[in-house]
């Protein structure tokens, strides 16, 4: 049924849908990959709340617990932050610069194909409008070839035109929705996970200075 609604749309639509379908289906799998990278992060509602238990743990002193309440709140950040600690035996320096590699790495991987899938995004409707044109330009041809006298042709130019327009916003509308979403998670994730390593470097200073003392 889902195959031949789509073999319909591609037929009736013409020759531009085939790239209105390419720019949806990569654009989808750029947002889906994204919200496959922020796994739990992208549903969490309780960030405040999760920071604030974890500052408090920190800041008591007990690495194991922060761990273990670490592990039991699953997800990016919470992944990220245990990396962090994974090694408490670690001089102050040495933390500071294995946490701004973690973070470096996991923000630009956050980063990937967001921008792409925004022009993808925005590209849908361009090409829809393309296969409205294209669609007129038909109907036209078959008015000057055959005037008014053939409504099967004149349908065909038609509803090439409505097909790509309807196909190009359908594909984008959503797309924009989520990628937004995604978007927006993602910013928040960031800050998060940057808040939890300023926490830790926090941490760590304080405890070399009571070491030193």
């Amino acid at each position: 049924m889902i195959i031949d609604t789509i073999y319909y749309l591609i037929k009736s639509g013409g020759p531009v849908m085939f790239p209105i379908f390419l720019v949806g289906a990569l654009g989808f799998f750029f947002v889906f990959k994204l919200v496959d990278r922020l796994g739990r992060d992208f549903y969490r509602r309780d960030f405040s709340l999760f920071i604030h238990r974890f500052s408090e743990l920190l800041n008591a002193g007990d690495i194991d617990a922060v761990r273990k309440y670490l592990k039991a709140n699953r997800g990016m950040v919470s992944h990220q932050l245990y990396l962090a600690l994974e090694h408490p035996e670690w001089s102050d320096h040495h933390l500071r610069v294995t946490m701004a590699v973690q973070v470096r790495a996991k923000l630009l991987e956050l980063d990937q194909g967001v921008h792409l899938a925004s022009v993808l995004a925005a590209t849908a409707p361009l090409l829809g409008l393309l296969g409205t044109v294209t669609g007129m330009v038909a109907t036209f041809d078959v008015i000057t070839l055959y005037g008014n006298s053939n409504p099967v042709l004149l349908a065909d130019g038609i509803s090439e035109a409505l097909i790509t327009t309807q196909s190009g916003l359908l594909i984008a509308f959503p797309m924009l929705l989520l990628l937004r979403r995604a978007e927006e998670r993602s910013s928040w994730v960031k800050q998060q996970m940057e808040l939890g390593m300023t926490l830790i470097k926090h941490w760590s200073s304080t405890r070399t200075e009571v070491s030193h003392g």
